[in-house]
């Protein structure tokens, strides 16, 4: 009787499905730096439905989008050209114009990051991009139906690298509510404390 109810339940799921969901992972890393505008534009521009995207706070406010609550050396350059050697500065330490010196438009070549994505094109002088730019990039290629993946990148194990958990979600959801895109937008965490 088990085994009729689940295929019975799974029949009538198939007819709700209505496509496939294509999301760009980190934009389009694979491609071109991930989690940069030019990553997400590629991403609208061979098809994909959802974006996924990983977002921290800065010291002022400001939600960016960055897969790690750090900057991290195998993608960062500083002001001066050279690559990070440290991997503690948080994002939440610095101000949005403080993180605008910094460029990760390309791998480290001598980083084990740089072997897993050979042909990711690099772009000198991308910076990490606010979520508003990426929400202002979708609207203007014109694609009304794109959804947002976004997760919060917050740890309890890490309390430090992040804002507290009910400021970085309110935060978050400020902006989502702010750009009317609460419909398009599912927000994920490793830390439930931000659901």
């Amino acid at each position: 009787m088990r085994q009729v109810l689940v295929a019975a339940v799974l029949l009538a799921m198939t007819g709700t499905v209505h496509g496939l969901d294509l999301q760009g992972h980190r934009g389009a890393r694979g491609l071109l730096p991930e989690n940069t505008l030019p990553a997400f534009a590629k991403a609208l521009s061979i098809g994909v439905t959802t974006l996924e995207l990983d977002t921290a706070i800065t010291r002022d406010g400001v939600v960016v989008v960055s897969h790690d609550a750090t900057l991290n050396p195998d993608i960062t350059r500083g002001a001066d050209g050279q690559w990070l050697t440290r991997d503690d500065i948080a994002i939440h330490t610095l101000t949005w114009t403080e993180l605008q010196q910094y460029d990760v438009g390309r791998i480290n070549p001598q980083s084990t990051y740089a072997r897993r994505f050979p042909g990711q094109q690099g772009i000198d002088g991308i910076r990490i991009p606010r979520l508003a730019d990426v929400f202002a990039l979708a609207r203007r290629a014109g694609n009304q139906r794109i959804r947002f993946n976004i997760e919060t990148k917050i740890s309890p194990e890490h309390p430090g690298q992040t804002l507290p958990p009910l400021e970085f979600a309110r935060t978050l959801i400020e902006i989502i509510r702010h750009e009317k895109l609460e419909s398009r937008v599912t927000i994920q965490s490793f830390d439930w404390r931000t659901l």
